[in-house]
């Protein structure tokens, strides 16, 4: 009865379906768009410099200083790699010197990275020249950012110089190899990035046999903070300090948590606005029905009955628009999610001095769309109460 009751006025029901999948339309790319903003300045920042959890030790952050590097322990790392809660563990090892080529100097960080621990599709993908493939020469294979490589003005093939301080107040000097260049997606990390492999990075430095941290990705990215505790008792490690990304750079915190506000205050407007609309088209619908709402009781009808095909037609309009919103709000961010949108201008180079390449990739995050449906949902039920009191207090005879 309720499903043909949506047929008997079609301009109504087409009405309240639209305004909700409007506002699911709406709160779904928009909050996509936001949170997959935030998760791409983490992903660009966090996850590929000092990792969501960082264990090094206590004065090792911000300063990055290789002589508070820390002895390997290959037997606790192989405990904490096979953790469930934990989905990569990475060592490091860091420090900072001149690179040179012919008349050009700039000042890098060279970050020796583990490769059989690391992604490999992840350092395939921001691979842009070069290769990965062990080379037959007894110089240092390095792999520069491009912004670095174009400062320097280097192909690949050519050999640079390094010059630094080494582990301890040693000397840190060395021909490279330039093996390829990197597309890091952070204009600051381009910069100054001087990739070497792990086992070179030590040789390089006299750092043998040394860490300067190990970045841990845990599985769920967003529970960093209190698995860091955990993991932190779980897996103890003499003379290593363990911190989460909130804690290092609380700045970005900050940032997100500011900028989360304002787009929950907007879908709050949204919502309101949306509220007032459904409103009126449940005071349209029960003004209409009140004399059939009269003959039914009149009937012998019981308004118990007639209250739940009343809530039962509020939530199929809301069901109805929820798949179109639903649909349609996931179709534009799976769209823009294999087209990001990409500033351009002052915008773009604001994004750049902060830190992260200016594109805007959404989240595809189901539960996006699972909690605005469930919001909508509870409006639409919600303003329907108004024409279940208008069945309750229709009398029984209509004068």
């Amino acid at each position: 009865m309720a499903w043909r009751n949506l047929g008997r006025n079609r301009r109504r029901s087409t009405i309240t379906a639209s305004a909700v999948a409007f506002a699911l339309f709406f709160a779904i790319s928009l909050r996509s768009l936001q949170l997959g903003i935030h998760e791409h300045m983490i992903d660009t920042i966090i996850g590929g410099v000092s990792g969501y959890i960082q264990v090094s030790d206590s004065s090792y952050w911000p300063a990055q200083n290789i002589d508070l590097a820390i002895p390997e322990n290959t037997r606790w790392f192989d405990k904490l790699e096979n953790d469930d809660r934990v989905k990569s563990v990475r060592p490091r090892l860091s420090g900072f010197n001149l690179l040179s080529y012919k008349n050009e100097s700039s000042v890098a960080q060279w970050i020796g990275v583990d490769f059989e621990k690391e992604d490999t599709a992840f350092w395939n993908n921001k691979l842009i020249t070069g290769s990965f493939k062990d080379r037959k020469s007894k110089i240092i294979p390095v792999w520069l950012g491009r912004k670095l490589a174009f400062l320097l003005n280097v192909n690949i093939g050519d050999t640079i110089v390094g010059l630094g301080q080494g582990y301890q107040g040693g000397l840190a000097n060395d021909l490279l190899l330039v093996a390829g260049t990197l597309k890091l997606g952070n204009p600051e990390l381009e910069k100054r990035a001087a990739i070497l492999k792990l086992k070179d990075a030590q040789e390089y430095s006299g750092a043998y046999g040394m860490w300067g941290s190990v970045l841990i990705t845990p599985k769920d990215k967003k529970n960093s903070l209190n698995l860091t505790s955990a993991l932190s008792l779980d897996h103890k490690l003499k003379g290593a300090s363990w911190s989460s990304w909130e804690e290092r750079v609380p700045e970005l915190k900050q940032a997100i948590r500011a900028d989360s506000t304002g787009g929950i205050v907007t879908l709050f407007i949204l919502y309101i606005v949306i509220s007032f609309g459904l409103l009126g088209t449940m005071i349209m619908l029960a003004n209409e029905r009140q004399r059939e709402f009269t003959m039914q009781i009149a009937l012998g009808v019981k308004r118990r009955i007639l209250t739940r095909v009343v809530l039962i037609e509020a939530l199929l309009m809301g069901l109805l628009g929820s798949i179109i919103g639903i649909t349609l709000g996931r179709s534009l961010a799976y769209f823009l999610h294999l087209n990001p949108p990409r500033l351009l201008g002052d915008a773009a180079l604001a994004m750049e001095n902060m830190g992260w390449e200016p594109v805007l990739p959404p989240s595809l995050d189901w539960s996006i769309a699972i909690t605005h449906t469930s919001i909508v949902l509870f409006i639409v039920l919600f303003v329907s109460f108004w024409p279940v009191f208008v069945v309750y207090k229709s009398p029984a005879i209509n004068r």
